[in-house]
């Protein structure tokens, strides 16, 4: 896996979807379907996005056996995700000769992610003993070591809530959603150990030692939104949104996994230690709910 500092994947996703966004900002005829801001500020606005994105933090692990040397190593998490989210807002209020309205959105994510080594010793894999005959050295058996690994085990789930701030500039009207978000995910740590013990036969015992467990983290933190509306499909406004947050983790950030093979042979612990922090970003399109508007054109 590829390791990267949290910031430096952070900017970069926010890059990619800046680069996405511009193109669709830019066509013609967009401003043209802004409504007059006397009506639209009457209304409440419901929605819902389509988004996708990345989460991004960073991950301790570490690796103590019986039978192995131990092991430990350090990676920056970069889990894709793709999800929808609903979201209403207020009719429009004046605050300090702007327009803005209160919001608050929910929704889910699926993650793209897959198992990711956090601490690794050795080459762990299937066992292939040397076909040479008599050779019962057990050290030269392939497959041999130790790995804590996680992945996530659901759906991100987030909720927000903030204000959306009218912005005209001689480009167009934009949004600017400052928020506070939460982030609830559950994540599953695994670990293995094996080794291959010499018995004096050509076929040495094999020995494998696992254990898994997952746990539920909670995260809180500032968020900033901005969106612009692009187009009109039969009762929906559409609007293009870029999106960042990050996420302070709340509670216990370890996770502690144990495990002994069936024949008391070793055991093993593995540990794996959340950063304190995590950061999300995404790009998306949101259809907002205007059944009336061409009526008022």
């Amino acid at each position: 896996m590829r390791r990267l500092p949290v910031a430096t994947a952070l900017a970069y996703n926010l890059a990619c979807a800046l680069a996405c966004a511009l193109p669709f900002a830019l066509l013609p005829g967009a401003a043209s379907a802004e409504r007059p801001r006397a009506e639209e500020a009457r209304r409440w606005i419901p929605s819902i996005a389509i988004t996708t994105g990345l989460l991004v933090d960073g991950a301790k692990g570490e690796v103590e056996s019986t039978l192995r040397p131990s092991g430990a190593g350090t990676e920056s998490i970069i889990s894709p995700w793709f999800g929808a989210s609903v979201e209403l807002m207020s009719p429009a209020i004046e605050v300090l000769g702007k327009q803005a309205r209160f919001f608050a959105h929910g929704g889910v994510a699926g993650n793209f992610g897959t198992n990711r080594d956090v601490a690794k010793e050795g080459s762990p894999g299937p066992f292939v003993v040397p076909a040479l005959p008599r050779l019962t050295d057990d050290a030269l058996v392939r497959g041999q070591g130790s790995t804590t690994s996680l992945r996530p085990n659901s759906p991100q789930s987030s909720v927000g809530a903030g204000m959306s701030i009218d912005v005209d500039t001689p480009w167009r009207r934009i949004r600017v959603k400052p928020s506070v978000e939460y982030l609830f995910e559950k994540l599953e740590v695994t670990g293995t150990v094996r080794r291959a013990i010499s018995n004096g036969s050509p076929v040495p015992d094999f020995v494998v030692i696992s254990g898994s467990d997952g746990k539920h983290f909670h995260g809180i933190g500032p968020g900033l939104e901005v969106e612009t509306q692009i187009s009109r499909a039969g009762p929906f406004d559409i609007a293009l949104t870029v999106a960042g947050s990050a996420y302070k983790i709340l509670g216990d950030r370890d996770v502690e996994v144990t495990g002994t093979d069936p024949t008391a042979t070793g055991s093993a612990t593995w540990r794996y230690r959340r950063s304190s922090w995590a950061y999300r970003g995404y790009v998306g399109l949101r259809f907002m709910w205007a059944p009336d508007a061409k009526r008022r054109r």
